[in-house]
Order: C-alpha cells, then sequence, then structure tokens
C-alpha cells in the first residue's frame, strides 16, 4: 500500500516568500494595506464548460465567484488579492525571519498546505528544499493531522467563498472588470495602494452588492477566443494596459 505520510519541517529559507503573490482575505489585505505595502487583484473567469468532466471542481470554485454578465454570455469571476512578494514579501526580514509572524495571513500558516482541497500536497510541486520534508512532524496522511492547522485550513476557504461579493465589488468600483480565462491566463491588477484602501473605506462603510455587468475577458490562444465568442462572451480586443495578461 502506498505510504501517504507526509512530514514537513521549515528550515526558515524564506524562499516561499519571494517571487511570488500572497492570497489574502479581505480583511488581510486591510491589514497589509495599512502597513503600507502593496496588493495585488487577479481576475479569472470561467464557466461550466471549464471542467466539463470534473463537476467537484467547478462546485468549488463557484463558491468563490461571482456570476456576472459579459457580453450576451453569463460567466464567473473570481477576485483574489494578493500581497505583492513578486521580488520579496516586505515582511521578510534582513535575518530571513517574518516580521509579522504573528500575524501572518492564513495562507502563510497552512503552508505548504493547500486552501484548494482538490489540489494534492506532493512535494515535488513545492520550491522548499529537499530536506524539509525528511524530518519533521507527520503533516498529513489520508488527511490533515493537526486540529489547528485543519481549521486553519477551513477558514481560509471559508473567507474565499464569505470575501467573493465584496472583492467583485470592490473590482467594480475601482474599474476592474477584464479578467483572464482561467487555466489559460491570468490578469493582473496592481492599483494604487491608497486608492485601493480608500475603495475598501468606502465599501464598509456602505457595502453594495457587485451590478455584475460589462465584464470582458482577455484571450490570446486563437482558438478559446472563438469558442467564448460563440458563446457569446465579451472578449477585451482593446488589449487594455490596465493590467499585466500573464498567459499560463
Amino acid at each position: 500500500m502506498e505510504n501517504d505520510t507526509i512530514r514537513f519541517a521549515c528550515n526558515g529559507c524564506g524562499i516561499c516568500c519571494k517571487g511570488r503573490l500572497i492570497p489574502l482575505t479581505l480583511d488581510e489585505a486591510r491589514q497589509w494595506l495599512q502597513r503600507g505595502h502593496e496588493v495585488a487583484v487577479v481576475l479569472e473567469a470561467f464557466d461550466e464548460t471549464t471542467w466539463s468532466s470534473e463537476p467537484r471542481q467547478f462546485a468549488h470554485s463557484a463558491q468563490r465567484a461571482v456570476a456576472v454578465t459579459s457580453g450576451d454570455a453569463q460567466i464567473r469571476v473570481v477576485a483574489v488579492l494578493a500581497g505583492n512578494a513578486l521580488t520579496q514579501c516586505r515582511n521578510l526580514g534582513d535575518d530571513g525571519r517574518c516580521g509579522i509572524y504573528e500575524e501572518r495571513p492564513l495562507v502563510c500558516r497552512i503552508y505548504p498546505m493547500e486552501i484548494n482541497p482538490l489540489i494534492t500536497l506532493r512535494p515535488a510541486d513545492k520550491v522548499c528544499p529537499p530536506e524539509v520534508w525528511e524530518a519533521g512532524e507527520v503533516l498529513f496522511t489520508d488527511r490533515v493531522v493537526d486540529p489547528i492547522l485543519a481549521d486553519q485550513i477551513e477558514r481560509s476557504r471559508q473567507a474565499d467563498r464569505d470575501d467573493a461579493q465584496a472583492k467583485i465589488a470592490l473590482c467594480e468600483a475601482m474599474g476592474m472588470n477584464v479578467a483572464a480565462w482561467k487555466g489559460n491566463a491570468l490578469a493582473v491588477y496592481l492599483p494604487d495602494r491608497e486608492q485601493l484602501a480608500e475603495a475598501i473605506i468606502r465599501y464598509d462603510r456602505a457595502p453594495v452588492a457587485p451590478k455584475g455587468l460589462d465584464w470582458k475577458v482577455r484571450v490570446e490562444t486563437p482558438a478559446l477566443a472563438q469558442r467564448l465568442r460563440q458563446a457569446g462572451v465579451a472578449l477585451d480586443d482593446q488589449r487594455s494596459t490596465g493590467y499585466i495578461f500573464q498567459g499560463l
């Protein structure tokens, strides 16, 4: 029988704090901005055809998305608020230690576990050095072993669902209404920190539901673009420069 036991002992190398965007809950994004750090916004769109043979993946994604209108089509959009650590996390000290360890985001607390319950934890897919998987506490067998870790993972997933409407409403308020197609690319916005912070404050004072209108999708794969056009999806043919289009 295959041994599914996974051990993990962080060695403090800091590699997981560099060269990435760090997913944040809405509340964590507020704190991130208050510290004076930048928050990126990643937009991905999808519909039922994205996982035609994987209904569980669609159900998971739909719970963290908002239904919107794009042209003549109904699609769903996921917004991810993420701490900008493309060089390295601003909270990583010169000594390699986290400067906000007690207040670090949930995604950092649960690392190397995944927020998505349908993604299998595979050490080979992680950036950590091999030795961290050779010792330490048992992290995972056929389930998460540590009840505290299991609770943090569930809190992270619940926040993903709870924040979905608010994040899309914020995007609409700031004119961020072009998404990439899930699995094909990412649309990454780098809004002005103060403007994003002000938009969140306005939302907190008077929460509004997202309108879900006039959304567009950016696609550069001809076959996918043709399929989406035929489905009535409005494409961003103007190639807006308001975001970074990162193909996958």
